[in-house]
């Protein structure tokens, strides 16, 4: 779906090239201290900053040889604390996304846990419901891929960053299975920075660790981020246990 060749910036913040493909149906997460790179990284995976080394390609087209609306039908971006400036409904700034029919919105504001506040205005939202306005908002843009294209098709990608960062614990869970269920079932492609490597290790199914600018590690959770990797890259000791059912591990700091 989404493939670097050789792709990196040069201007800063820089980032070293990576060659690597994001498929659909894939939860990546993108990890690392502050400073990393994690956001500008983002930024042109998204096609906000072009690929001054190498390329970025969207289902086997360059990603700025894409037009504006059938870039948009193929990818969303949520940025990090996203904060609405004008006095929308809930249901009518979730619905700015892509037109759904009632049933798609509803179900989309069911999801986000947002049915309740559908008819408050926006500006008078907490940090964290605006942040999962946003994030329904980029669903139903995802669901309203325009017919007309005449691009290839293999689902559709979401860009998040720091989608949990202004959540509480139940709703960073809650966020996150429905994402991991958005990749599995609904077959988009969903890439998340994080900051919590606990959520990474969880939920991922691939992670991409930087360092400087540089992505030091990738793979699975369980192979990059293991206590010692943690060390070296965070300076932080960790402890690593499995989880019951084999999916992913917690990470507990040592005293």
């Amino acid at each position: 779906m989404l493939r670097l060749n050789g792709a990196g910036l040069t201007s800063t913040p820089a980032l070293m090239p990576i060659s690597d493909h994001i498929v659909a149906g894939d939860l990546l997460a993108i990890v690392g201290p502050n400073g990393a790179g994690k956001s500008t990284l983002l930024a042109m995976l998204a096609g906000l900053r072009q690929a001054e080394l190498g390329s970025v390609e969207l289902d086997g087209f360059p990603l700025g040889d894409w037009l504006p609306n059938e870039l948009a039908a193929r990818r969303a971006i949520v940025a990090q604390q996203e904060v609405p400036s004008f006095a929308w409904k809930v249901r009518d700034l979730v619905a700015l996304g892509g037109e759904p029919s009632p049933r798609r919105l509803a179900d989309t504001l069911e999801a986000m846990q947002l049915t309740s506040l559908a008819a408050r205005d926006v500006t008078h939202l907490s940090g964290g419901e605006a942040q999962r306005v946003m994030i329904a908002r980029a669903l139903c843009q995802l669901a309203a891929c325009s017919e007309d294209s005449e691009r290839p098709r293999s689902g559709g990608m979401l860009l998040l960053d720091e989608p949990t960062s202004a959540l509480d614990i139940g709703h960073q869970q809650r966020l996150m299975r429905l994402l991991l269920d958005c990749a599995h079932q609904d077959g988009l492609a969903i890439v998340c920075v994080l900051h919590d490597l606990n959520l990474a290790a969880r939920y991922a199914d691939r992670v991409w660790l930087l360092q400087g600018g540089e992505r030091v590690a990738h793979g699975r959770a369980e192979e990059v981020l293991t206590a010692e990797t943690i060390t070296r890259v965070f300076g932080a000791e960790l402890t690593t246990l499995r989880f019951p059912d084999g999916r992913g591990q917690a990470l507990l700091l040592d005293r």
